[in-house]
């Protein structure tokens, strides 16, 4: 057996391990921590908590940064998903978990939400957030890929390669448009 076949063997099986293992509870709360709008109130509060200590300009510049950030990670993911042409889980071992969520789209790797959650993470830490803000933020970072394997709609290595894959976009974002200095 190969490298390769090796590793999807290991993500299949982590994936088997993880995915639905839990109760209504926990469905409610990785279905709540999955939804992209639950995901953009949880960010706007860590930014608004922080607003106070940034000029106007430097919160304008932040925010377009984070978008900049966003729609680039969610672009290459998707391009990566299109291309690889990975079948999600909840299509590959369809009977063989306890699927939570509706298995919709194809492809699964890479992992879009963890991309963009990561890429979003990069540069808050960028903008220097207090010791608390910081944890919070990690965790929620933490908690988005780990939705996504228990829900069954993506492999380990899906969300492992989509917060690799934000924090590279991040990092490259910071790169071309450093943040202000006033944060």
């Amino acid at each position: 057996m190969g490298f390769i076949e090796s590793l999807d063997r290991l993500d299949r099986s982590v994936f088997l391990d993880l995915a639905g293992h839990g109760g209504p509870w926990a469905d409610l709360l990785c279905t709540a921590v999955s939804n992209t709008w639950v995901a953009l109130a949880i960010w706007l509060v860590l930014w608004a908590v922080q607003r106070p200590k940034f000029s106007l300009s430097a919160w304008f510049w932040l925010l377009i940064t984070l978008l900049a950030a966003f729609a680039a990670s969610d672009w290459v993911a998707t391009l990566l998903k299109n291309s690889i042409e990975r079948p999600r889980p909840c299509w590959a071992l369809e009977g063989e978990f306890r699927a939570v969520a509706t298995c919709r789209g194809a492809f699964g790797f890479v992992s879009g939400h963890a991309a963009t959650t990561w890429a979003l993470l990069t540069v808050y830490v960028a903008s220097r957030p207090g010791r608390w803000l910081l944890v919070l933020a990690v965790m929620w970072a933490l908690a988005v890929p780990f939705s996504r394997v228990y829900l069954g709609v993506h492999y380990p290595g899906d969300v492992l390669a989509g917060a690799l894959l934000g924090i590279a976009v991040g990092r490259l974002i910071l790169r071309i448009r450093p943040l202000s200095s006033g944060l």
